[in-house]
């Protein structure tokens, strides 16, 4: 049977299940387990489904699968609507083998994290089939990443040109996650990532670097220019202001207030003066307005772990995220965390920043050892993240490698890799080797990357020069070549989930324009296979299916401007 995640003990026995539907026979009141259960093949004749649930904290769930009758023992309601993702997943496989499953889960908090900022913004539908996803997979929280794509009054001026989620969108999909035993948990950027507040002229005096002036593409200087100055008494009333809108949509008694990449300090103001306190005391400052309000407060690690002596001075129960995305994580710095007595979740990425389609030879391995770090070092949880740096080009269907890792790592750390992608193939995909596909085009954009794309335009039309390392000739018909060959292959074939192929014809395409516009920039000569125009409208009407407009029109740009300056 392909299950994603992987039970923890699954005994198989001789027989097999005689049915292809079941009959609930229970006395759940609960609505949440009601619906659920009505997404299982249920049937007048189909064989008797036996829930009981146990007035336990935990998660746990036992099922055995007898000729003619399944029964399905929970420790909570929670551990009963994980065992009905299961049994939803079995009636997937077929043929179904009388068997026992005993579950539970080694992470209680298993969460994913996904930018809704830097780009791109979903429709609230599309959010809510994220959430039926996570849920499927067994994860039960959801953060969206803001810094300005919220109807805040301090961006009312600058909304409608990023995009941008409502109150009610916000409520409705509260109510959703609630529904899908998923919490919802707020998080905003509260000290560093506050470029688009502090371009505005109302806000500027506030800003660390306020003799900011543009220099290159504004991807860039929206990475590089964004931190509050947090001696200005000005700056907490402004962030209250935000804490204050925002905070009541959620039903959460948590609250994530990043502070993460406040590198202008060090740059900017109050440079050569003891940063690491100003950097404390206006989290302090936050995390203690927060908790007066009732709430668990969450922020990134990164900048604590340079300022690791300061750590003590925090509020005990702070909950903090700790990231690192490389293939091989540091192992010290989940450690570290752990030694200062506070508690952590440890942070891996599905690794699609920067790229068309989410980039597995980063993203597996360093799920996987994020996965042991937390577990031997007594995280928390994890929490996977998707960000969306450079337009947030890639598609969340481009995704699901990363995200189905990620679940199947949160629940069971030490399940057996090797059958992985089979399992995702049928369970997700739906075809055979599609998942062959996304890691052949994974290692084909490893030599061209969106990103890189992105800074050679930036080069060619601003000031600032900036590093970039792009393919030679020959590389750059070797990328041509390969999607070319792999866009051959994906033509004819038959996949259950078509979006995702679709999705990925497009992305293939994407890398193949992209050779084509450098190719045509450095006098290379390469057949043309991609017609932009007809491209541009493919990759617009996918991006519209799923999200808001949004700053689709960044990403066009990049590929309409860098095409005509070779013409011009």
């Amino acid at each position: 049977m392909n299950l994603i995640p992987m039970p923890k003990k699954m005994t198989k026995k001789e027989d097999c299940f005689e049915n292809t539907a079941v009959k609930p026979v229970h006395t759940i009141c609960d609505e949440r387990l009601l619906k659920a259960i009505e997404k299982l093949p249920v049937s007048d004749s189909g064989a008797e489904l036996y829930v009981t649930i146990a007035n336990e904290k935990n998660e746990k769930y036992v099922i055995e699968i007898f000729r003619n009758k399944i029964t399905l023992n929970a420790g909570s309601e929670r551990g009963a609507f994980y065992g009905i993702q299961t049994l939803r997943q079995i009636f997937k496989s077929g043929k179904i083998p009388c068997c026992r499953i005993e579950d539970e889960p080694d992470f209680k908090y298993r969460g994913f994290y996904h930018d809704v900022t830097r780009g791109k913004v979903p429709k609230l539908e599309t959010l809510k089939e994220l959430v039926d996803m996570l849920a499927y997979f067994k994860m039960n929280s959801l953060q969206l990443y803001v810094e300005h794509t919220f109807e805040f009054k301090e961006f009312a001026d600058s909304i409608e040109r990023t995009g941008y989620l409502t109150a009610d969108e916000i409520r409705e999909l509260d109510r959703y996650c609630t529904e899908n035993y998923i919490e919802f948990i707020p998080s905003l950027a509260t000290f560093g990532h506050l470029f688009e507040l502090l371009i505005k002229d109302k806000y500027k005096h506030l800003a660390e670097c306020d003799d900011y002036k543009p220099e290159q593409i504004f991807w860039n200087d929206r990475m590089d220019h964004h931190t509050i100055d947090p001696t200005n008494p000005e700056s907490f009333e402004l962030i209250k202001s935000l804490l204050d809108q925002y905070m009541p949509l959620f039903s959460s008694d948590k609250f994530n207030i990043c502070c993460d990449e406040t590198f202008d300090l060090i740059n900017g103001k109050h440079k050569g003066m003891d940063t690491g306190k100003m950097y404390i005391d206006f989290v302090c400052k936050i995390a203690d307005y927060l908790k007066s309000k009732g709430k668990t407060v969450m922020m990134w690690g990164d900048i604590l772990l340079t300022y690791s002596e300061q750590i003590d001075k925090l509020p005990e129960d702070i909950i903090l995220l700790n990231w690192d995305y490389r293939a091989e994580p540091d192992k010290k710095r989940i450690e570290c965390i752990k030694n200062a007595g506070k508690n952590q979740i440890v942070c891996p990425g599905i690794h699609t920043w920067f790229t068309f389609c989410e980039s597995l030879s980063d993203s597996i391995p360093n799920i996987h050892n994020m996965a042991y770090y937390g577990y031997e070092f007594g995280a928390e949880g994890l929490l996977n993240t998707s960000w969306g740096d450079y337009g947030n080009p890639c598609s969340i269907d481009l995704s699901l490698t990363g995200i189905c890792f990620g679940a199947e790592k949160a629940w069971n750390v030490k399940s057996d890799e090797k059958s992985f992608f089979e399992r995702i193939d049928s369970l997700v995909y739906g075809f055979c080797g599609a998942s062959e596909h996304i890691r052949e085009l994974s290692d084909i954009q490893t030599n061209l990357t969106w990103m890189n794309f992105v800074l050679e335009y930036s080069n060619k039309v601003y000031p600032k020069k900036l590093e970039v390392v792009l393919p030679d000739g020959q590389k750059l018909i070797e990328v041509h070549t390969r999607c070319d060959n792999l866009q051959a292959k994906l033509r004819d074939e038959r996949w259950e989930k078509d979006e995702v192929k679709k999705e990925l014809i497009i992305a293939v395409e994407a890398i193949m324009l992209m050779a084509e516009i450098l190719c045509e920039q450095n006098g290379i000569s390469v057949k043309q296979k991609v017609n932009m125009d007809d491209w541009l409208k493919k990759y617009r009407a996918a991006w519209l299916a799923k999200n808001k407009e949004s700053e689709l029109c960044e990403i066009e740009k990049v590929f309409v401007n860098f095409r005509n300056i070779h013409n011009s």
